[in-house]
């Protein structure tokens, strides 16, 4: 694994980010976007997402369930 070892000006920047860091090269152009951590809501969510996807619950497509709203009459 390639190691990049930032200046302590960089480290104190990209450890103090709250909202993404995007890294550049010397012209600019974006290498990589790191997203912010995520908050405790959004931790919340993706571990219901994870419990359900480890669930044995039936599943539907959501081409399936598209397709059955959509042949519902109009009340």
């Amino acid at each position: 694994m390639t190691q990049i070892i930032l200046t302590s000006d960089q480290s104190r920047l990209f450890a103090s980010a709250t909202d993404g860091v995007v890294f550049c090269d010397d012209s600019g152009n974006v290498i990589v976007r790191v997203p912010s951590a995520l908050t405790g809501d959004e931790a919340a969510i993706v571990a219901e997402a994870k419990r359900r996807l480890a669930s044995n619950q039936p599943r539907r497509a959501s081409a399936e369930v598209l397709a059955r709203l959509g042949s519902r009459e109009p009340r």
